[in-house]
């Protein structure tokens, strides 16, 4: 009896245990300018999960500590018009669309590593949705 719950169990365990792995999923964003006076929500992938991590029980100032994100490991762009821009201001938004994902150092060049931000929805002018 207790043989089938064990098997059971393990037949369970990669799916419990890759569930919340870093994948990209949808979130909804804002883009903005200061120049123009309608903020725009829309929908697009970013790379969100978990990565495994492992933290060294000797500590030592030669050891180089690195942790891994879930980061971008393929990245599309895509480009909206903003309404409302003023003549003369550029109103294109382009903003990066997750195609896949990995767990890596984090890359500072187009993600953003801190522990709090704002929200990615967080919107300083009136809102519109796409």
């Amino acid at each position: 009896m207790w043989w089938s719950q064990i098997f059971l169990l393990a037949l369970c365990f990669p799916y419990v245990q890759n569930r919340h792995l870093c994948h990209p999923t949808n979130v909804t964003i804002s883009a903005e300018k200061d120049e123009c006076p309608i903020c725009v929500t829309l929908t697009t992938s970013i790379c969100s999960g978990y990565c495994p991590t492992k933290e060294s029980v000797y500590k030592s100032p030669l050891l180089s500590v690195y942790q891994h994100v879930c980061t971008y490991k393929e990245i599309q762009y895509e480009t909206i018009n903003l309404p409302g821009c003023p003549l003369g201001v550029d109103s294109t938004y382009t903003y990066p669309v997750a195609v896949s994902c990995e767990c890596n150092l984090c890359k500072m060049d187009y993600t953003d590593c801190t522990v709090q931000s704002i929200k990615p929805d967080f919107c300083s002018a009136r809102t519109l949705s796409l």
